[in-house]
This record gives structure tokens, sequence and C-alpha cells, in this order.
């Protein structure tokens, strides 16, 4: 019988592209040019999407820095391509789940998760903006759904390697966007650093979140590329003891290498990229928190990457005693100096405002003003997204009465519109989250787990610091970190297939 059936496969598979390209040509007959290709285009994704289903998460993660390069118009908006990934997600996650009969997971990252989401619901009920609200509320579940996509549909460690080449071609692809804004001068004049100079925001249409997605993908496409170069040392030696021997699995061998070397070599490629971008950001908030997230990388790292992050540091803070402070440009310094002089809270009222000093009132505004809503509202706050709404009734400055849309610190933007149970509940999603990364770090006999792990702990460690002076749950930006945590549970859970385990 099973004969029968392989010798009718061929013919099945030629009617079955017959029949779907009589269908193509029906639709595209049928319905008006750009919604027949639109339906064509969609069918063909998610025949691939349910082919190869790790391609979910994968594409969820990768449209993230195109959001708003790439959408298409619906009744009068604009829908994003993270918009369609994340439709696509909830359409094809549950199908490949019972197709597979997989079992659901629902780990602790996500039972947080959840109840964080929870309080923002009920937060609705003494919001000012529903549509708001409901706006905050999508971007978590996007989150939740990011995490709970990669757990499930990123089965193996050449899955992540693939992911990682993606994301390290949107890394180079942003800075290198970012650099010709920067030198080009294609940006606002508020983002003016020098004559002729421009702060990069690549397609995220602010320096600060352009940043911190490269916090993101920089620190972890580290902890990768140092994986690869090893795989490749270790590589070579086998292929030359191989070679001595003359055995014919020298060639296998030699290919596997050349291919991990280029690996290794395009991480490395997409992480200097990323720090060169954070750098061209000006943002202040980034460089502390890719300093914190380094600190991070180094401690837990190996110990021959640990001494070299020691000496690094050593020579460092010697060539800036010695003088090479000086030498930086006169733009990063003064910037790097803000640091000092701008950190120190201060009441606005006391403040003459001038054009040298604007940036750093307005953000002491924001704090303020989220302060004054926890006072006000300590249990219940302002609600979810309406932080903007409130703004103008509690800005202690006359000169601002329209908020940035968020607090400039995400700790007093959750304490303004949630309260305290929603700062409790954030703080539970980070405590899950840290938890989830450092028991993988010290337990996992793996290096390529271990190196994962301390990719996105160093990673995390950059968000949690940067976001003491802004945001970086926006645009989207949660459904990077997010799946990293989710590719960490992953490594911890177990691969389907164990490779390159040492």
């Amino acid at each position: 019988m099973n004969k029968v059936i392989d010798s009718y496969r061929p013919r099945i598979v030629e009617l079955g592209l017959a029949l779907a390209g009589i269908l193509a040509a029906l639709v595209l007959t049928i319905m008006p040019a750009p919604f027949g290709l639109a339906i064509i285009t969609g069918s063909l994704v998610g025949l691939i999407l349910l082919i190869w289903p790790a391609a979910i998460p994968i594409t969820l993660v990768l449209s993230v820095p195109v959001q708003d390069i790439v959408q298409l118009p619906f009744a009068g908006i604009g829908i994003t391509v993270t918009q369609l990934a994340l439709a696509a997600t909830i359409f094809l996650f549950p199908i490949v789940v019972l197709v597979r009969r997989q079992f659901v997971y629902y780990p602790a990252v996500a039972v947080a998760l959840t109840f964080f989401l929870l309080v923002q619901v009920a937060s609705l009920a003494v919001a000012q903006n529903l549509l708001f609200g409901v706006a905050t509320i999508y971007r978590w579940t996007a989150a939740l759904l990011a995490f709970l996509a990669t757990t499930h549909l990123i089965r193996t460690r050449r899955t992540v390697i693939i992911l990682g080449c993606g994301i390290s071609a949107a890394a180079v692809a942003e800075v290198g966007f970012g650099t010709l804004q920067s030198a080009l001068g294609l940006a606002p004049p508020s983002f003016a650093v020098t004559s002729g100079f421009y702060r990069a925001y690549g397609t995220f249409g602010q320096p600060n979140p352009f940043a911190g997605y490269l916090e993101m993908a920089g620190l972890w496409l580290v902890a990768l590329s140092i994986w690869t170069v090893r795989q490749t040392a270790r590589l070579l030696q086998r292929y030359r003891r191989e070679r001595v021997r003359s055995l014919a699995s020298s060639a296998v061998t030699r290919t596997r290498m050349l291919t991990t070397a280029i690996t290794a070599a395009w991480f490395s490629i997409g992480a200097l990229a990323s720090f060169v971008g954070i750098i061209l950001s000006f943002s202040r908030g980034a460089w502390i928190g890719t300093f914190a997230g380094l600190g991070i990388f180094v401690l837990f790292a190996p110990r021959a990457i640990r001494r070299l992050g020691f000496v690094a540091v050593f020579v460092v803070a010697t060539a800036a005693l010695a003088g090479g402070w000086e030498q930086l440009p006169a733009a990063v310094r003064e910037r790097a100096q803000q640091l000092v002089t701008q950190s120190r809270p201060f009441d606005v009222r006391d403040v003459q405002l001038t054009s040298e000093n604007w940036a750093v009132v307005e953000r002491m505004v924001h704090w303020q003003a989220a302060w004054g809503m926890f006072l006000d509202h300590p249990w219940t706050g302002v609600g979810a997204g309406n932080f903007g709404v409130a703004f103008p009734e509690y800005s202690p400055h006359p000169l601002f009465r329209i908020a940035r849309g968020h607090a400039h610190n995400y700790y007093l933007h959750v304490l303004a519109e949630l309260g305290i149970p929603g700062l409790l509940a954030y703080a539970a999603v980070l405590t899950a989250g840290l938890t989830l990364l450092v028991r993988t770090l010290r337990r996992a006999p793996s290096s390529f787990d271990r190196l994962l792990a301390l990719g996105a702990l160093s990673a995390t460690t950059a968000v949690m610091v940067h976001n003491l002076v802004e945001n970086l749950h926006e645009l989207h930006l949660s459904v990077q970190l997010f799946a990293l945590w989710g590719l960490v549970w992953r490594a911890a859970a177990g691969w389907t297939r164990l490779g390159g385990s040492r």
C-alpha cells in the first residue's frame, strides 16, 4: 500500500500545484489588483510559516525595526509589518501547536506578565481615555505572545543561529541608515549635536528607542560571536588532525569550519555596528545602559573573556587619566559630562529656562508630574496609557503642558499609571526573567546555552538601566526582549536536537 502511495505522490504534488496556480489566477482576475496580490502573497507567506513554524517568531522579531517603513493601507489606516506578523502569530501559533500535538507551556515569566496585564486591565476603570489604555495592553500582549511563540516554536540551536544572522543584518542596516542621517543631516533641527552633525535615529523616529534596539541586539550578538569563534577554533583543530590522517571527513569538517567562521564574522560585524550606532545616537541613557550590560557580560563571561575585559577596562582608564579624555570629540565629552551635571534632582519651578537646560528641565518636569500622579493615586494610578492625558494637570511648569508620551523613567511611569500594584507586578516580571537568565547561566551544561543566557542577561541589564531615563517598552521593543528570554527558557528546557553542546 505504501508503494502505491509513493508512486502517486509526485502526481498529487503536481495536481496540487496546478490547482493552486488556477486558484491564484482566479483571485487575481476577480479581485482588484492590490487585494488579489495581497491575498496571494499572504497565502504564500502563511504556507511557508506553517511548513517551517520557527519562522513565525523569527518574522515577528525581525519586523520590529521596519515596522514604520513598510505599511499596508487598510480602511484608511496603515497596517505595519509588526501588526501583520502579530496577526499571523495569533492565527498560526495555535494551529501549529494542535497539529504537532505539542504540550503547552506557561512558564513563570508568562505568569508574571499575565498578572501585569491584568493590573493594566483593572486600571482601565479609572482611565480617562480607554483607547490609550487598550493600546498599552496590546503592546504588552504582543510581548507575551512573542515569548510564548519563541518558547514553543524555536526548538533547535540552528534556528537560533538563523535568527542571530537576521538580527545582525537588521542592526547593520539600522546603523547604516543612522550613519547617513548623522553625516548628511537627515534629521530634525532638534537632533543637531554640532554644526552639520546630527543624532542618529534609524527607523525608530527617535534616538533613544533606536539605541535601545541596538543595545538588545549588540550585547546578544557579542555572546553568539564568542560561541561561534570558539566553535571555529575547535573545528580548525579537528580539520588539522583529519587532514594529517588523510581522512575523507576532512572536507566536510573544512566546510563546517568555513561556514562557522563566516557566521562568527557576521555576528561580530553586527555587534560592532550596534555599538557604533549607540555612540551615534548620543543617547546618554543608552551609553550608561550599554556600559552596565558590558559590565555584567564581563563579570559572568568565561575566564579568558573576563580577564580580557578587566585588562581592557584598565587600559581605557589609564588612557583617560593620561589625557585621552581630552582627545575625544568635544560633543562626546560635553554629552558625557552632562551625565553628572544634569542628573541631580531639582525643583523645576526654581530654574530659569534656557536653550541649554531645556532638555533636562523637560525631563524633570515629567518626573515630578509622574510623582504627583502617584501621590494622588497610589493604589490605582491614572490608568494604563493615560500618563499623557493626566500630564497637563500635574505638570509643575507652565511651558510644559504636552507630555512626550512617557515619564522619561519607566519605573515612575508605571507608578503614575498603575500605582503600587503595577510597580510590584512589573518587578515580578523582571524578577522572573532575571531568575530564568541567571539560573540558566549557572546550570546549563552547554557553553552555547550559557552564552545565550549571558547575552540575554546583558541586554536585559542595559534595558533596565536605560529605562531609568526612557521607556524601552514602546514601539514593540518588548517583542525583541521577551523573545530573547524565550530562547533562554527553551535552552533550559532542552532543544529538540542537541548540536554543538560543548
